[in-house]
């Protein structure tokens, strides 16, 4: 049975701040720079999600295209467009909110939406034109 990829792709904005309130305003500064300032800032996130599968015999698919699209609209999209990471973002509560972070924060909600047999493959997070975060899920599971 054949077997292929398919990336769905989408764009959200929000706004967020990283600062550890255990370490002094120097320490932040220095460590996230423009990240860390009081007032927020924010990102036009790229967000590519990837799955993998067996190509159906009857269908021809691995899984219909615009379901992925659903799935990604409504369980990454629609949670994060728009919202202040830090206050707003019930799945990043007391995380902080790096591109890292939160590609890992995604990973479950969208592994666990996906209809079987198609699984998720990797996460490609753009958070500016030269900046990306490529997450693989964990690696010890």
């Amino acid at each position: 049975m054949p077997f292929a990829s398919l990336v769905c792709r989408a764009e959200f904005c929000a706004a967020f701040r990283l600062y550890r309130e255990d370490r002094d305003d120097a320490w932040n500064q220095a460590t996230f720079g423009p990240c860390a300032s009081p007032n927020f800032h924010g990102h036009n996130w790229l967000l590519e999600v990837e799955i993998q599968g067996p190509v159906d015999q009857e269908t021809g698919m691995v899984m219909d295209l615009m379901a992925l699209e659903r799935i990604v609209q409504e369980v990454a999209v629609q949670p994060l467009d728009h919202k202040n990471l830090n206050l707003e973002v019930d799945f990043l509560a007391g995380i902080p909110p790096t591109t890292e972070n939160l590609a890992a924060a995604l990973w479950p909600r969208l592994a666990s939406a996906l209809p079987d047999p198609a699984e998720l493959r990797e996460i490609r997070l753009r958070e500016s034109r030269n900046h990306q975060v490529v997450f693989r899920g964990d690696p010890s599971s």
